[in-house]
């Protein structure tokens, strides 16, 4: 139950402390302000992160950067499909009409892959999840 709480924490970490950087981002723009339902964004994504990164520390994934970076990509596929055609993210935040809003199908397992392969593996080896660690305790 301590990994699954501590893998929750690590991966929900990093979208609560970064969410506020994406509002400033943003503040000021009327079409998007009021398009997206902002509040529900920022306490889903810390949760989803979250859950998935305890996920992977049960299941042993999260001691290999390719483990983490395909479920970050996995993930990301995921949230680019509920964004371009549940709630037309690509049309309404990057301004992407027609063919152009399907890159978000290409750029968000990128995005994503390379977010788990980077800071939340790091986060993950920092907290004794990784490789790193395995090799210390035998």
């Amino acid at each position: 139950m301590r990994r699954t709480a501590k893998g929750f924490v690590i991966g929900s970490s990093l979208p609560a402390t970064l969410w506020p950087l994406v509002g400033l981002g943003y503040e000021g723009r009327d079409l998007v302000a009021g398009a997206v339902d902002w509040y529900f964004v920022g306490l889903f994504f810390p949760i989803l992160f979250g859950l998935t990164n305890a996920l992977s520390v049960n299941l042993g994934l999260s001691s290999r950067r390719r483990g983490m970076a395909l479920i970050g990509a996995v993930m990301g596929l995921v949230s680019a499909s509920v964004g371009t055609f549940g709630a037309n993210i690509p049309e309404i935040v990057y301004g992407l009409h027609g063919n152009a809003r399907y890159l978000a199908l290409l750029g968000g397992p990128v995005f994503y892959g390379a977010v788990w392969a980077l800071p939340v593996y790091s986060l993950n080896e920092f907290f004794e999840f990784g490789e790193t660690a395995r090799g210390r305790q035998g």
